[in-house]
């Protein structure tokens, strides 16, 4: 099946014929509100063409692109140390390998997060395309994001059967990639993916022949703003129309009226300031020399009247009262259907409570989450893509490198064997609404304090940070306050004082700071002594970071190295577990 060029093309133009209306309304909302084409006046009127479109549309992409993403590798509670550690690698090589997947994009295409955050907000649908393979020495994340607007895709019941891209290409681009020439300037081009197998056609002909990917499955993910499922009308027509949600489907239909609205008024404001007049004359034909359109261009207009000849200014009809009503209606609709004016754009200056931040909240993420969350949909695809093939498909250990979300650079040796495709990945894309933190602080702090003696907490501190404080990364920020309660131990500040000294070329006095942790008359040979659990606890607690990691070899060091004696027994280079307290 799907070996012909006639049978990919068939299905590929049945289905861009079954989404017609979706493809049109996609290419109405991009002309009419992205680029605010010119409302259509009748000629010789005022035309006026709102930015509140377009306004809206930056005022939500952007808040989309400044959201703050996390992505996590989630174990058991009761999962060993080592494990956990296999899936911190798993989360560097998954930012190394979004961090590449940009890197590919530089110079031609934004960054994959904010080609995902426009489509959503454009198109209101999100479509990847992802493989993995080897180059030579080098893995390859490559990885496109589709146009809705060119895709078409048959659903299964285990997902898709297949997906396909259509594209133009200029001729010059297709001899440079393809080396096919063409007659014509440009050329169609589809990119078709199936279960087992990926080709491209150029206008009529094989430019790739139908060659396995070896995938599994069929790389691509479609993934739509909204939660309506896929749903048939009673006649099973397809209601895909009304499935994906760019920013405008609320408003999309208000734009015109205001438009046309305001564009009368507009042309009442000109006829008042053109000013013309009205010549009173017996026969209604004295006239100094003019005419034409009066509201058009200053000039005079001649009348008959049976009193005494008089020129006066032509009075303008007033705008009819109900004009008022009518634009607070459509204002007040607009407003219900994007974000609150002024609250959501800044526009006020005074202090707001902790109730009133919370209304705001709520109000502008009802707008920013369907968003947020087809961008964690996408994401978290993307991310189980890449675990998946890249321990099917790579053969030899890899460089990744990258930045943490909190800005700390990484670069690793990820092995196949050591990516496990079975992790669970959670992706969490929150945007920064207004928030009084200060309140929620004291709140988390309240809930977390035993209300008496021998009385519980209301709240573990757990849950406080991810439902109270909302922590991108409660976890990662529980072992940063182990690491920090680990640096305060005097072992630690002690070793920590000697390496500096160490380093800024004072070995004599870095020995004399080691002389501190060794026990009261021990010999000048002795070495630093320290009960085994608690040296067990530190390397630990620092191990478990790299940043802090050599400060648990340094350590080692100073009690001796993994050989030392710790009050007569080795130092192990795997700590013993810590003792239950």
């Amino acid at each position: 099946m799907w070996d012909e060029v006639s049978e990919i093309a068939n299905a590929v133009r049945e289905k861009e014929q079954e989404i017609e209306e979706l493809r049109t309304q996609m290419e109405e909302d991009f002309t009419e509100r992205y680029t605010l084409a010119e409302y259509q006046a009748v000629a010789g009127y005022e035309s006026y063409t709102s930015s509140e479109p377009r306004n809206f549309f930056d005022k939500v992409n952007d808040g989309i692109n400044r959201a703050e993403m996390s992505i996590q590798i989630k174990l058991p509670d009761d999962v060993k140390e080592k494990e956990r550690r296999a899936a911190s690698i798993g989360e560097q090589f998954l930012w190394g390998a979004l961090a590449q997947i940009d890197r590919n994009f530089r110079g031609a295409e934004p960054p994959l997060r904010e080609q995902l955050a426009f489509y959503a907000c454009l198109r209101g649908w999100v479509a990847l395309r992802s493989l993995v393979y080897q180059l030579g020495e080098e893995t390859i994340f490559d990885t496109l994001v589709w146009d809705i607007l060119h895709t078409t895709w048959e659903q299964g019941k285990n997902g898709l059967l297949w997906a396909a891209n259509k594209r133009k290409m200029s001729k010059a681009q297709i001899k440079a990639e393809y080396d096919i020439d063409i007659t014509g300037k440009d050329a169609e081009l589809i990119d078709w993916f199936d279960t087992e197998r990926n080709s491209i056609i150029i206008g009529s002909d094989f430019a790739k022949a139908p060659k396995e990917h070896k995938v599994g499955h069929c790389p691509v993910g479609i993934f739509s703003v909204g939660s309506m499922p896929t749903m048939q009308t009673k006649d099973f027509a397809s209601t895909l129309l009304y499935r994906g949600h760019p920013v405008w489907a609320l408003s999309r239909n208000l734009y015109d009226p205001m438009n046309k609205l305001i564009s009368r008024l507009l042309d009442r404001y000109e006829r008042s300031v053109v000013g013309s007049i009205a010549h009173y004359s017996k026969d209604g034909k004295k006239a100094l020399p003019g005419g034409g359109n009066p509201w058009l261009t200053y000039q005079e207009i001649k009348l008959s009247t049976d009193a005494n000849e008089s020129i006066e200014p032509l009075k303008l009809p007033d705008a009819p009262p109900e004009t008022g009503a009518l634009v607070s209606i459509m204002n007040k609709d607009i407003e219900q259907s994007t974000l609150p004016y002024p609250l959501a754009y800044g526009g006020t200056r005074q202090a707001m409570s902790g109730a009133a931040l919370g209304i705001l909240e709520q109000s502008t993420r009802s707008v920013y989450s369907p968003r947020t969350s087809v961008l964690e949909q996408a994401i978290t695809w993307l991310c189980e893509e890449q675990l998946d093939q890249f321990n099917k498909q790579i053969s030899t250990k890899t460089t990744m490198r990258g930045f943490t979300p909190d800005g700390k650079f990484f670069n690793i040796q990820v092995k196949p064997k050591e990516i496990d495709p079975g992790w669970y990945v959670v992706v969490s894309v929150q945007p920064k609404l207004p928030r009084d933190k200060q309140a929620e602080i004291f709140m988390a702090l309240a809930a977390t304090r035993p209300q008496g003696p021998g009385q519980l907490p209301l709240m573990s501190m757990q849950t406080a940070r991810e439902e109270i404080l909302r922590l991108r990364d409660p976890d990662a920020e529980q072992d940063k306050i182990y690491v920090e309660k680990g640096l305060s131990l005097e072992p630690i500040l002690i070793a920590n004082i000697a390496i500096a000294l160490k380093e800024a070329g004072k070995p004599t006095e870095a020995e004399q700071i080691l002389v501190l942790l060794k026990p009261p008359g021990a010999g000048a040979g002795a070495q630093p002594q320290l009960p085994p659990e608690l040296v067990a606890a530190i390397v630990e607690t620092l191990s478990m970071n790299p940043e802090t990691a050599p400060l648990a070899q340094a350590l080692m060091q100073a009690m001796g190295g993994p050989q030392g004696p710790v009050q007569g027994g080795p130092l192990r280079q795997e700590p013993p577990p810590v003792p239950a307290r």
